[in-house]
């Protein structure tokens, strides 16, 4: 019995092929839509646990077909893959509905970490993201964070510069 139901929607057949390889590789069940509507006439048809899109797929937008799909399955927990290494945009992502980001080319072991992580994550509306990119980032360096901790230990407050 397979582990989870993972929908691949994607229309580069090299990345379909070397993901759905390497998910089934781990007892994971896959299906395969190179083109949006077919994607979302599979998530009609069957249930699945989690959805991975590209970016674009067909010049239709990864987020397009997230969208679409959210409102067939509210629950639905998806991977939206992207070239962009920008942590900004990977983040934006996250907010408009992503649980994970993946970045092409693919890493094998970084990419089932991942979907591992979404799939044993809570069911959610949109908002919920992955263990992966859930870690708070500060612009404080970690010098003056111990400073700031040492400080507050010793009861001397701190002050703000504006």
């Amino acid at each position: 019995m397979a582990i989870a139901r993972i929908l691949i929607i994607e229309d580069e057949r090299q990345t379909v092929d070397e993901l759905r390889d390497h998910l089934e590789s781990y007892g994971y069940e896959t299906e395969v839509a190179l083109t949006a509507p077919v994607g979302v006439s599979v998530l009609e048809e069957r249930k699945m646990d989690l959805v991975v899109i590209g970016e674009d797929v067909h010049e239709t937008s990864g987020l397009d077909i997230l969208s679409k799909l959210k409102e067939l399955a509210p629950g639905l927990k998806a991977v939206l893959m992207t070239s962009q290494k920008s942590k900004r945009y990977q983040a934006s992502l996250l907010k408009l509905g992503a649980q994970g980001v993946l970045t092409q080319p693919l890493d094998k072991p970084t990419s089932l970490k991942l979907i591992e992580g979404v799939l044993k994550g809570p069911v959610s509306a949109g908002k919920k993201r992955s263990r992966i990119h859930a870690r708070k980032k500060t612009n404080i360096n970690p010098r003056a964070r111990a400073a700031a901790r040492s400080k507050a230990k010793s009861g001397v407050k701190r002050s703000r510069k504006n």
